[in-house]
């Protein structure tokens, strides 16, 4: 009984103490995994750099548009709906490249996880 009053508590202190910011990993350690926080998408493709770039930068154009972009950083900065966007590519392995993308709204004051989500979506849409 005892044993199972404190794995309860275990839990229970577990769940209090990951909820909020803390991200939810699903499938984060494989290839092709990803993360979600309050207002990013994360996720490890197995794709090629390059690609990612260019279709990364694609949809923020036909969507709003670009504020500040360095490729070799893999950082693009825009806006898109009223919010900003945040994207950030980067090379993991030969083989993989990790992509995240941001976006908040109301002056940078309010998650906007659906554009973020949305966003991230379409970027792998247009790498198929």
């Amino acid at each position: 009984m005892k044993k199972n009053l404190w794995i309860l508590g275990f839990l229970l202190g577990f769940i209090f103490l990951s909820s909020g910011c803390a991200l939810f990993l699903i499938g984060a350690g494989a290839a092709g995994g990803y993360a979600i926080s309050d207002d990013e998408i994360e996720g490890v493709l197995e794709k090629k750099y390059d690609p990612i770039w260019k279709a990364s930068r694609e949809i923020v154009i036909r969507e709003g548009f670009i504020r500040l972009e360095d490729r070799n950083r893999g950082y693009l900065e825009g806006e898109v709906r009223k919010s900003e966007v945040k994207i950030e590519v980067s090379q993991v392995t030969d083989r993989t490249v990790r992509l995240r993308v941001r976006a908040r709204k109301s002056y940078k004051l309010v998650p906007d996880l659906d554009l973020a989500n949305d966003l991230y979506n379409r970027i792998l849409q247009k790498l198929k």
